[in-house]
């Protein structure tokens, strides 16, 4: 009497347990409910559920811990020894002896494992082993219990298969779709590829002056005094910089007195040539040197002329730094400032050579500033240079230049931002895979 109730509680607890094993919705939760609630239908000190999914073999939970450690040597050794359980096979829950495995393992058995261990394997319905649990105590397993835990791993083992495979659902319902939908589908998968959109590309811009004059140094010299001032107007014929005139008045003295002695040599020369004929044909030598001393003269006091660096017209002058400028030596012809009309501004695009693509005249350009990148400023495409070169960021791109179209709000000389070209019409699929076939082909040399 007192073992059949026992054995009707072993029933009752067996039901209540399978109605939890449906609430549980993740692996995680499934695994921490196996190895500690299986206690209420047989008592044990020690549970480990394995699962097996795919080839790849894991113990998912551990008794009374909330996450096996791997590296832990208890966990090296329950996984060792799950794999010669898994070559044994068997369907049905059976006692397991240390005498039954390799010596390296039964070495450390009493270390890890009480003597009394089960083992109840996890059969899917198609006969695919998905891991199972190990549940070892110190006492011998009846016969009774090893039934009740039949009927618990085939509810376990559905419940392992139904988290295992719940990912890929989604997979199992499309492949309940008819054909002609995928047909449809598939069609209309190409028709969009092909639906002709504007292929566009992003580039750093900045604000530029049109038509600049730049100013070049006249000469070979060392900037004295800077006049002008960054991003201040300037009149015309304004004073804007000069240079350094000592080395220039020191070779006028020079001249000047060469000049002189000159024509001192000269005089004597048509005074000596009254007694001595002879002297007279040194007279035309020396006239011409007299000329050669006064041009080099005249050529020195022009060069003192253009120290002085003027405006040819009014306008913004655009420096970097005045300060700088003063002290530094410069060559005939080098760039040291530019003067612009500040209502005459156009955009300078800087192309990088992966980016390009095909532009046509007059292609449409929009820039979005840093400082207002809500708002878009149209403009038209001018002209993109032929040639790449290095541009202020240090890549290789094409220099490009647009036109603003709305000439009433004139845009500050400096300011930067992001311009987009627009070019001509693409299909979807060229539009979406441009990039990607780019790098297959740099990548693979084709």
């Amino acid at each position: 009497m007192e073992n059949q109730q026992k054995a009707n509680l072993a029933i009752a607890d067996l039901l209540l347990l399978q109605q939890q094993l449906r609430n549980k919705v993740t692996l995680l939760e499934l695994g921490y409910f196996l190895v500690n609630d299986t206690q209420k239908i047989a008592a044990y000190q020690i549970g480990i559920f394995y699962r097996q999914f795919r080839g790849h073999k894991k113990i998912e939970a551990l008794s009374g811990v909330p996450s096996p450690v791997k590296e832990a040597p208890f966990y090296i050794w329950l996984l060792a020894l799950y794999k010669v359980i898994a070559k044994q096979g068997g369907a049905e829950a059976m006692v397991i002896k240390p005498a039954d495995f390799p010596d390296d393992l039964v070495a450390d058995w009493d270390d890890f494992l009480p003597p009394e261990v089960l083992w109840l394997p996890f059969i899917s319905g198609d006969g695919e082993c998905l891991g199972g649990l190990l549940l070892a105590r110190t006492f011998p397993w009846r016969i009774e219990e090893q039934r009740i835990l039949d009927f618990w791993g085939s509810a376990a083992a559905h419940a392992v298969e139904l988290l295992s495979y719940k990912k890929h659902s989604m997979f199992a319902a499309l492949k309940r779709v008819k054909t002609a939908v995928w047909v449809t589908i598939a069609v209309v998968f190409l028709v969009i590829l092909f639906i002709p959109v504007s292929i566009s590309v992003l580039a750093p811009a900045e604000v530029v002056p049109k038509n600049p004059i730049v100013v070049r140094a006249p000469l070979e010299g060392v900037i004295n005094k800077v006049f002008a001032q960054p991003n201040k107007a300037v009149a015309k014929n304004a004073l804007l910089l000069t240079l350094d005139d000592t080395a220039l008045k020191s070779r006028l003295d020079v001249a000047e007195q060469e000049l002189e002695i000159a024509k001192a040599e000269y005089r004597r020369s048509e005074q000596v040539s009254v007694l001595d004929s002879k002297a007279s044909t040194e007279i035309p030598m020396l006239a011409a040197r007299i000329q050669q001393r006064a041009a080099e003269v005249a050529y020195v006091q022009s060069l003192l002329k253009r120290i002085n660096i003027h405006a040819e017209r009014a306008g913004i002058a655009i420096i970097h730094d005045a300060y700088e400028l003063e002290g530094k030596p410069v060559k005939l012809g080098e760039r040291l400032l530019t003067i612009a009309q500040p209502k005459q501004a156009e955009l300078e695009i800087w192309l990088a050579v992966g980016d390009s693509i095909s532009l046509e005249s007059q292609a449409k350009v929009e820039l979005f500033l840093n400082v207002a990148p809500e708002t878009p400023y149209p403009a038209v495409l001018r002209y993109v240079n032929f040639q790449a070169e290095m541009s202020p960021e240090g890549v290789f791109a094409y220099r490009t230049r647009a036109d603003f179209l709305n000439n009433k709000e004139t845009l500050r000389i400096g300011l930067r931002g992001t311009a987009k070209l627009y070019g001509k019409k693409v299909p979807l699929y060229y539009y979406l895979f441009r990039r990607p076939v780019a790098a297959a082909r740099q990548w693979l040399g084709l």
